[in-house]
């Protein structure tokens, strides 16, 4: 294939390549299930609205390529009309231009020893990446299991998929505004998980945004002027010091 993509070779993949790569396998799944699911139904609308969030995060990142890209036209009439394609939401026949989101997946997962090495170079990154990954999958089938089951309860007021996103935005972000809850045994205990993948998703993000900033202060503190003198100072006067002891020994 050719390198036109802004990353390059996809040895030089790295973690957000590894999570677009997860987000783009998620997407596909969700589009597969739509192609079978009734789309009359709250379940199939409850989907589109996931597949509606892939498709803003795909269309971040087609932003992030162009800009990115040292040969812009050169990307958007390559690797950018794949990843344009992709952050079509399926609306009807459009939904088949989201296939086109498997080339980036091919790429990406090409191999398990580059998804290895990615792993290997950014430890930290990736558990982090795995993490929210796993958080996400987890809120999602949460979600469609709660919609399921509440809504063959006939006094349970979460029924449309509406009113389980808000659930679980409200769920999820720990405000609890109480206005839609679960009633029956299954859903409840689905809520339960919601709300542990709830905090553990938000103090998924607060580890990374404090690893990202412990790195970016010690690259600053490394590369700093006076960081850079400071150190050249302490490594003459290490020098002043061994030529002391030696003209002593002579």
């Amino acid at each position: 294939m050719p390198d036109d993509h802004p990353h390059g070779k996809i040895i030089d993949a790295t973690t957000y390549d590894v999570f677009m790569s997860v987000c783009a396998m998620g997407s596909i799944s969700i589009v597969s299930w739509l192609f079978f699911a009734d789309p009359d139904t709250e379940q199939a609308k409850l989907l589109n609205y996931f597949d509606d969030l892939f498709c803003l995060v795909f269309f971040l990142d087609y932003l992030r390529q162009l800009v990115k890209a040292p040969h812009k036209l050169r990307y958007v009439f390559g690797w950018g009309l794949f990843d344009l394609a992709s952050s079509i939401p399926a609306f009807g026949p459009l939904r088949l231009l989201r296939l086109a989101r498997i080339v980036r997946v091919v790429r990406a997962l090409r191999s398990f020893r580059i998804l290895a090495q990615v792993f290997r170079s950014d430890r930290v990154g990736a558990a982090i990446v795995s993490s929210m990954t796993l958080t996400l999958a987890g809120i999602i089938l949460a979600c469609m299991g709660v919609l399921y089951y509440e809504g063959q309860a006939p006094d349970a007021n979460i029924r449309t998929a509406d009113d389980v996103m808000w659930w679980a935005v409200v769920t999820t972000s720990t405000v609890g505004y109480g206005d839609y809850y679960p009633i029956t045994g299954p859903g409840r205990l689905l809520a339960a998980v919601v709300m542990v993948l709830g905090i553990g998703l938000f103090a998924t993000l607060a580890a990374a945004i404090a690893s990202r900033m412990t790195s970016l202060t010690a690259v600053t503190s490394i590369t700093h002027p006076k960081s850079i003198e400071h150190k050249i100072h302490e490594l003459q006067q290490q020098n002043r010091e061994l030529l002391r002891k030696l003209e002593s020994k002579l």
